[in-house]
């Protein structure tokens, strides 16, 4: 095996690895995502808290219908009873019925509005409660298959590494040391294949020599151009 065919296998499984690392830098970030279920959650909470204002908007109008039913229900008594003979008291207490009985048609409409607007809130609680668990029960099914995914790119990275570490014992220390170089400064690409006399990275077109010297495999051959490491295959 040549020294760039030792460092091309190198390279090969460092790409391998390098992809799967990748994924699995995704996988922890989309793991540590609750985004959606902290979404409904937060419309869930929303939706209790209308509800609340509106049942307790409802209870008040309820409330106010009681105590005006109550009022004229006393006024009416007092009115009708015969207790009250003065003349200018039983006007008031006519004029406070009717404008009781009046006020009774307001307030009940109120109330109707209220009774309407807490049906709503507890439809949209009920709807909130399903979004939850709709989004729980995503988000759970999510990481399940993200998890198993994880465990077996863990597995195949422990797998490539293991082969990456036979594949160095091809590799000299100064070649390791060119390739690393190389491979920093040119985005994880440190070998190049010459495909149709020209560098499989950058294009440039191999002189007939240079060529030559690269199938011999005794040297390690650099491209002029982006300076890769060439390798005919």
């Amino acid at each position: 095996m040549s020294r760039a065919s030792s460092l091309h296998r190198l390279q090969t499984l460092d790409l391998q690895i390098d992809r799967r690392q990748a994924r699995l830098k995704v996988i922890g970030e989309i793991l540590g995502d609750s985004a959606a279920v902290s979404a409904a959650r937060q419309t869930l909470s929303d939706a209790e808290a209308n509800l609340r204002a509106a049942r307790s908007a409802s209870q008040r109008a309820e409330e106010e219908v009681a105590s005006n039913r109550a009022k004229l229900e006393e006024a009416e008594k007092r009115l009708y009873g015969g207790s009250v003979h003065n003349p200018k008291e039983l006007q008031d207490l006519q004029a406070e019925v009717e404008s009781l009985t009046r006020f009774r048609a307001t307030l009940e409409d109120r109330l109707l509005e209220a009774m309407v607007a807490a049906e709503a809130a507890e439809a949209d609680q009920r709807s909130a409660e399903a979004a939850l668990s709709q989004a729980a029960g995503q988000t759970a099914d999510r990481d399940t298959a993200l998890a198993a995914e994880r465990d077996q790119l863990s597995a195949e990275v422990e797998r490539l590494t293991a082969e990456r570490e036979a594949a160095l014992a091809n590799v000299t220390q100064g070649d390791l040391a060119l390739y690393t170089q190389v491979r920093d400064n040119r985005g994880g690409l440190a070998v190049a294949l010459v495909q149709d006399d020209t560098c499989g990275a950058c294009g440039l077109t191999v002189a007939h020599s240079l060529r030559q010297e690269i199938r011999q495999g005794d040297n390690l051959v650099r491209c002029i151009q982006c300076g890769r490491i060439l390798y005919a295959g």
